[in-house]
């Protein structure tokens, strides 16, 4: 049998030679310490006004941190990529939801201040001295929680280090509690980090000596990558540099790049003039991508992405993105390309094996798309001052919305998207990878990783998720007694699904396929989905037949039968459906161990259903019922699908989506999910004639991927009974 296990989930830093396959310890381990804070701020807790806050806009104080310096310790302007690209949300997912979110797969390049870890000092500026120093430790423990995770271990081992010296120095941290918060920056740039920590954390030192890392990063990374893979163009470093300051948008060089090249700044200036004479950005972008394509095929990858890396940082600085300059375009390097050489050949062993015609292997991972992390207007004030980092206004690339919260950017992942199975229930399937998880159904989705994971990833549902773990531990259980030779208890696995339409009943019974056939109680996992007109014949005669002959097909899997009551109406004595009804239960009890039945409706017609016969009762000896969705899962639910669609929105949206959501108690026939569905694809729909009444020339990949809160309206298409059918609920 095919190995059906996936491939990790992985936060890849560019910087980085390879990405990092994150442990679902690491990830446990980081978040039970943000739960303590959360449920046990202690030191936090302020005594008296003007203490250090516990919340910050309503988030735990720590988790607040926690989001605003995880990516950053990973680099400086760094590029995150794959499921973990949103490391911050898929960390504090349980805690924090950022005001801004995108949808979607993508890539991350994410920007702050150069005084990011002083956010926390920065906002206790006003507190008592306690606060403040408060506000200090916290800074500490925060990114002592990084030093074993490898793409931020360096960093944030040295910037530890660095608050460690500042905590122990009783002068210094006197100065922490009482100076006004220009004196503690000035005192970081010049003062607090060794020569040692000055090299990985180059951008504390300030402006000047990030540009001067950025720019000798580059060079040393363009000098190898040329040694080892010939450039077609034959550039040395100042008429790259040339390049990128042509690409960028920019008529001559700017004069800190000068005065850090100093004389060989010349040489960029003879570079520029002799690209006036003619130059194609577009076409040189082309030509270096096919550069690093080559360096990729001929296993040079590490320096191919050490020179992605420089590039982007220097093409930010560069595009004045620090201060508050519009952000490159286009993207230099390409990025988007980029990724997709990386993916292909970290892919290449699975392409091999599905050429070859393996059965049951996953897909081979699909590319990501370009997310530029950037600043979002208009999202709601810290209530913590603090100096106000620079940020850009507006991001350049459509596949995100983002915002830069106190002040690095917040993103979604990006960590496992799902895409829903052909049915009108809310549902998740394989997670392919390379993709993210916001990602944190919304903020930081859960990992997917195998059905019952998937199962978690759902909304909602908290008492069917405990009753399929329930069953689970049984079947272990069963089988290890079994293993040992001791009696065990079998009980019939067939089931009744109650509950409205659109609350994921197909759904949890397609997993539950999946997940018997792993535990090895069913032998394929298929799911058949039937209702009355594939069982009931329309004559004498005819019924009996077509309900054995689905049964046939479900064998080795589970025969679903949705709106299970139809099969007995009521008043009607003599309905051929009594018929299917005897024959399903016959052949339950014939092929007990072969298939399981699961019948499913609604909870008070599911209920006439059972007492139609009396066999019924005892052949289905579990029922689960499946809870309406309360409006905020509903609109997680919006998220999830916008998402997978790759949409993006912003909150002001989801206010718009609350506000279509017919208020509770709902009628009978609300379709929850499927309601939800409609509304998402008529805010498409909306879009679509909102931009056609611009030029398609000018339409960006934003524009095309961007809804807005007029977008959204009860959907024209929803099925009448959503609104019309005013029967009392369940």
């Amino acid at each position: 049998m095919a190995d059906h296990t996936r491939r990790p989930r992985v936060l890849d830093v560019l910087d980085a030679d390879q990405p990092w396959e994150v442990p679902d310890e690491w990830l446990a381990g980081i978040r039970g310490r943000l739960r303590a804070w959360a449920d046990a701020p202690n030191t936090l807790r302020p005594q008296r006004p003007g203490a250090f806050p516990d919340f910050v806009d309503g988030t735990p104080a720590a988790v607040w941190f926690t989001h605003q310096v995880a990516p950053l310790l990973t680099g400086w302007i760094p590029v995150l990529h794959g499921e973990y690209a949103d490391i911050a949300a898929v960390l504090t997912r349980d805690f924090h939801r950022p005001s801004v979110r995108f949808g979607g797969a993508g890539h991350v390049v994410r920007v702050a201040a150069d005084d990011w870890p002083l956010q926390a000092v920065a906002g206790a500026q006003h507190f008592h001295e306690e606060g403040r120093r408060q506000a200090l430790q916290l800074s500490r423990d925060v990114v002592s929680l990084f030093v074993d995770a490898p793409p931020m271990a360096v960093r944030a081992q040295a910037l530890t280090t660095a608050y460690d010296r500042v905590l122990a120095d009783r002068e210094v941290t006197r100065m922490h509690v009482v100076a006004d918060y220009e004196t503690i920056a000035q005192f970081w740039r010049t003062a607090v980090l060794s020569e040692a920590e000055r090299a990985v954390l180059p951008e504390l030192a300030g402006p000047a000596s990030a540009l001067r890392y950025s720019l000798d990063t580059l060079r040393d990374a363009h000098t190898k990558l040329s040694a080892a893979i010939a450039d077609d163009d034959g550039l040395d470093f100042s008429r790259l540099l040339a390049r990128l300051i042509r690409t960028t948008g920019l008529a001559g060089q700017p004069p800190a790049v000068g005065q850090i090249l100093g004389v060989s700044g010349w040489d960029v200036e003879h570079a520029l003039a002799d690209l006036r004479k003619g130059f194609d950005p577009g076409a040189w972008l082309s030509r270096n991508t096919d550069w690093l394509a080559r360096a990729i095929a001929q296993d040079q990858q590490v320096l191919a992405r050490s020179w992605a890396a420089a590039a982007t940082r220097v093409s930010v600085h560069l595009a004045g993105v620090l201060e508050k300059g519009p952000w490159p375009d286009p993207e230099v390097p390409d990025l988007t390309a980029l990724f997709q050489l990386l993916d292909h050949e970290r892919s290449a062993p699975l392409d091999a094996d599905a050429a070859s015609g393996a059965p049951d292997q996953p897909a081979p991972t699909s590319p990501l798309t370009l997310v530029w992390g950037t600043a979002q207007p208009e999202a709601p004030a810290d209530p913590l001052p603090r100096a106000e980092p620079p940020a850009p206004d507006e991001p350049k690339s459509a596949s995100a919305l983002t915002d830069l919260p106190e002040p690095a950017t917040e993103a979604a992942p990006a960590a496992a998207t799902e895409v829903p199975p052909e049915t009108d229930e809310p549902a998740v399937s394989e997670p392919v990878a390379g993709e993210p998880v916001v990602s944190e159904p919304v903020a930081g989705e859960p990992v997917v990783e195998g059905p019952l994971a998937e199962l978690e990833a759902l909304v909602g549902l908290e008492s069917v998720k405990e009753s399929v773990r329930r069953m689970v531990a049984e079947i272990k259980t069963n089988q290890r007694r079994k293993e040992l030779g001791l009696p065990t208890q079998e009980r019939a696995r067939h089931m009744v699904f109650v509950g409205k339409p659109g609350t994921a009943k197909t759904t949890i019974a397609r997993l539950l396929a999946r997940i018997y056939q792993q535990l090895g109680v069913l032998e394929t996992g298929h799911v058949i989905e039937v209702d009355r007109s594939d069982l009931v014949g329309p004559s004498v005669g005819t019924t009996a037949p077509m309900t054995a002959a689905k049964f046939r097909e479900a064998i080795g899997g589970v025969l679903f039968v949705d709106e299970a009551y139809t099969l007995v109406p009521e008043n009607i004595p003599g309905d051929f459906g009594l018929e299917a009804v005897a024959t399903l239960l016959k052949l339950m009890e014939d092929h007990r161990d072969d298939c399981v039945v699961i019948v499913a409706g609604y909870h008070r017609e599911m209920q006439r259903f059972m007492e139609s016969n009396t066999g019924l009762s005892s052949r289905f000896q579990k029922l689960l019922s499946f809870s309406e969705y309360d409006t905020e899962q509903l609109v997680a639910i919006f998220e999830l699908q916008a998402r997978q669609k790759g949409m993006i929105y912003t909150d002001d949206v989801l206010t718009a989506v609350r506000r279509v959501i017919p208020p509770a108690p709902r009628s009978h026939n609300f379709g929850n999910g499927r309601f939800i569905r409609n509304v998402l694809e008529e805010a498409i729909s909306n879009q679509a004639t909102r931009l056609a009444l611009h030029d398609p020339d000018t339409l960006t990949e934003r524009d095309l991927r961007q809804l807005i809160p007029d977008d959204i309206k009860p959907a024209a298409s929803m099925r009448a009974e959503d609104y019309l059918f005013q029967k009392p609920g369940t």
